[in-house]
């Protein structure tokens, strides 16, 4: 078994990058979770999904705590993609004493060429002469610079869009993109504590914690390490069986890539072997239409874990009980069936909630991890408190 011991320090400060991460920027646990396993497998990132869900703000605060000695964070290009971006805007402009020697060649000091981390806003909206240059930029780290060929040290291109790409010019790209997030506006728990957050005297925050840009690649070392058992194999055998009878088809680097997520995933669970509660992360990797990440979810915990599996679908049915019950708030035509609606969801919520309990127990007996339904326990606690409050009120 792979001996983490030497890159534990190291570790317990990614975790803390994470846990400070989810503490500041709220609902946003698994885009966190996300990015940190694309720079753990160098791999690449979209946020798919409403404007002004902090998606930015993510990818800056974590680059700003992947510090070099200097203490100056990860080089950082973010640019607000639309159909006029030039290849100048993100690339650099011609030189002109290249120009003047008959050579074309751009000037990229400040661009995404210099870049580690990257960002790209609206990124589906780039025209043809950029998309050839990022994809080759995204798969082999290469910049085509006039006649020379130059290495970019991007780690990972993060990107965000408010729709999904449209058209077969786009597909390679989408393809490149290993993981994928829907997200959407904070809950109305949720926007409580973030306005009582923003309204907290920022300066009197501590300091953020920080990991050495050599830390980082040796955690990306040591996931490259994880083995990847035939117990795992078979689950991805099985997995792309299944998707394949449900119509979802995925190409080969997508499948291959896939094994570097869960073993980045066991890495940041402390483990240096990959269990049954890494495979959930897959549901972000393997869909093409945001329907599928549901059914993927499912398919993945039964394949995995049957308990995970009903645990899946008890917090799904409770997603769209409270869904209904936050609804009937607006709609109801007076306070009485507004009323009405939060006590019915608030007894349903009840019962789903004593599901998981059971289930959590079960596990337990089983030897199983809970460490699955113990999140799902979680949501469906938060539901049942948000529900609460319209009950009381």
């Amino acid at each position: 078994m792979l001996d983490l011991t030497p890159v534990k320090p190291s570790l317990q400060k990614l975790q803390a990058v994470e846990a400070e991460l989810s503490s500041v920027l709220i609902e946003r646990e698994e885009a966190i979770r996300a990015a940190i396993i694309a720079l753990l497998t160098r791999q690449h990132l979209a946020l798919i999904g409403v404007k002004g869900a902090a998606k930015s703000h993510l990818f800056i605060e974590l680059a700003r705590r992947i510090s070099p000695p200097s203490g100056t964070g990860l080089r950082y290009f973010g640019y607000l993609m639309t159909k006029f971006t030039t290849p100048d805007e993100l690339f650099g402009p011609p030189s002109v004493k290249g120009l003047k020697n008959d050579e074309f060649k751009r000037i990229t000091t400040g661009t995404l060429i210099e870049a580690e981390i990257g960002f790209l806003d609206e990124i589906y909206k780039a025209n043809s002469a950029i998309l050839n240059s990022l994809l080759t930029i995204m798969n082999e780290r290469v910049f085509f610079n006039g006649t020379t060929q130059t290495k970019v040290p991007l780690i990972s291109l993060f990107s965000a869009s408010n729709e999904l790409p449209q058209g077969q010019e786009l597909e390679a790209l989408w393809d490149r993109t290993l993981v994928r997030l829907m997200i959407s506006y904070v809950s109305e728990s949720g926007f409580s504590k973030l306005m009582r957050m923003m309204a907290q005297n920022r300066a009197a925050r501590s300091v953020p914690q920080t990991l050495l840009q050599t830390e980082l690649i040796a955690l990306q070392q040591t996931v490259e390490q994880i083995p990847v058992s035939d117990f795992v194999i078979g689950i991805l055998e099985q997995l792309r069986k299944d998707l394949g009878a449900k119509g979802i088809f995925l190409s080969d680097r997508r499948w291959g890539q896939s094994q570097d997520v869960l073993r980045a995933h066991a890495l940041l669970e402390g483990r240096s072997v990959i269990d049954e509660d890494d495979l959930l992360i897959l549901k972000h990797c393997l869909w093409e239409n945001p329907e599928h990440t549901t059914e993927i979810g499912r398919i993945v915990a039964r394949i995995g874990n049957p308990l995970n599996s009903k645990a899946v679908e008890i917090g799904d049915q409770a997603a769209s009980i409270h869904q209904e019950t936050m609804k009937a708030q607006l709609n109801g035509a007076n306070d009485e069936q507004k009323m009405n609606a939060a006590a019915e969801g608030a007894t349903k919520l009840k019962k789903s909630f004593g599901q998981l309990d059971k289930l959590h127990e079960q596990a337990k007996a089983q030897g199983k991890s809970t460490s699955r339904i113990g999140k799902v326990i979680e949501q469906v606690q938060q539901m049942r408190e948000e529900v609460a409050r319209l009950v009381l009120n």
